[in-house]
């Protein structure tokens, strides 16, 4: 993007970036790359034979948890017709597990490892509901889930999240990643609108991916962050239900928690580099990023501190002993962020096509 003008007012961007900083204009080139089109799949003709709402449920090696996922989704206390799809591409039981224990459910299996964005797109374009709500395999909801995500649609919010509390309270460093991911998600406050939320429980009218394309494929696990900065350029904001919640899974092993914490860092920094928002300034600036470095967890840790001391002390009380692996988690955190601000975001091939889905099989139905 060195040396790139924005070709509606002219001005010279010096590093990448989504949104003129002059003109503020989209710049349509470098959208283009990023989010990739989709081809959707046209509802059907009569309301008989369209279900009211899509379930879509990206997965990988969800054998543990997929159980408790689907049979949530299945037990919902909901009168009209909706469709469950899930987009895996595991190697272990899982896709076994969803065949034989969940027939009604539509199975797209991958070969190969695929991003929860690519997968969303995936399940998006055979999508046949007008209403298409998105839930993680490591995530239980509770049998209003669907019901109220409805009534929130079609009270006029073309995007509608809610809020997500610790599926495994057991785990001392299930609390230390639920803190560092959650704090702005958890059920507090007043229905408002915001600016983002996490894939793990949000719905959509299906308008949205026909006018805007789908998740961007190369930016997971920020993928929805970038997406939902898009639409609020555009002015669609979220509408936000602390009462509509699902309980989420976290990691309870040492190292694929570092490693989780170290890649949102990394991936932070370079959706920053594109939409400017608030620590853009680090990410532009690699050589800055290094010296605030041993300082940027303690600034984190206490903006975590503080939001839960203000509004769920007695998760702190009960569990301080994920405070300790919270830092530390911080600390991975922040050096995948360094390494994403030295990182150029537009390195790699940031489109898929999804012209290919008609090659996608269904293997259970």
């Amino acid at each position: 993007m060195i040396g790139r003008t924005c070709t509606h007012c002219g001005a010279h961007l010096i590093s990448p970036r989504l949104v003129c900083p002059t003109c503020r204009h989209e710049i349509t080139q470098l959208a283009e790359r990023i989010f990739p089109a989709l081809e959707i799949q046209p509802s059907s003709d009569t309301q008989e034979t369209s279900p009211a709402v899509t379930v879509i449920i990206p997965s990988y090696n969800s054998e543990s948890t997929i159980r408790a996922t689907l049979s949530s989704v299945i037990a919902q206390d909901f009168e009209e017709p909706f469709e469950v799809i899930v987009v895996d591409s595991s190697s272990d039981e899982t896709p076994a597990i969803i065949s034989q224990a969940f027939p009604q459910v539509q199975l797209i299996h991958r070969g190969q490892q695929t991003d929860p964005g690519t997968a969303r797109n995936l399940g998006i374009a055979q999508a046949r509901g007008e209403i298409i709500a998105c839930l993680d395999s490591d995530c239980a909801a509770p049998a209003d889930w669907l019901q109220r995500m409805v009534n929130a649609q079609r009270a006029g919010h073309p995007i509608v999240g809610g809020s997500v509390e610790n599926g495994n309270p057991e785990k001392t460093l299930a609390w230390a990643g639920f803190m560092g991911e959650f704090r702005e998600f958890i059920a507090i406050g007043e229905p408002r609108l915001v600016q983002h939320q996490p894939t793990c429980n949000i719905s959509y009218h299906r308008s949205i991916f026909t006018r805007f394309g789908g998740f961007p494929t190369s930016f997971y696990p920020q993928e929805d962050l970038l997406f939902h900065w898009r639409l609020g350029q555009q002015g669609i904001p979220i509408w936000f239900d602390p009462g509509i919640t699902v309980r989420h899974t976290h990691r309870v092993e040492w190292r694929p928690y570092l490693q989780h914490q170290r890649r949102i860092g990394h991936i932070t920094a370079q959706v920053l580099e594109l939409t400017g928002d608030e620590g853009a300034f680090l990410a532009r600036s690699p050589l800055l990023s290094i010296l605030v470095a041993p300082i940027l967890p303690l600034v984190k840790f206490s903006r975590t501190l503080t939001h839960f001391v203000n509004w769920r002390p007695q998760i702190v009380r009960r569990h301080w002993g994920a405070l300790p692996l919270l830092l530390m988690g911080l600390y991975a955190w922040v050096i995948g962020f360094v390494a994403g601000a030295w990182d150029d975001p537009l390195r790699v091939p940031l489109r898929e096509s999804f012209s290919h889905l008609a090659t996608e099989q269904s293997i259970s139905k």
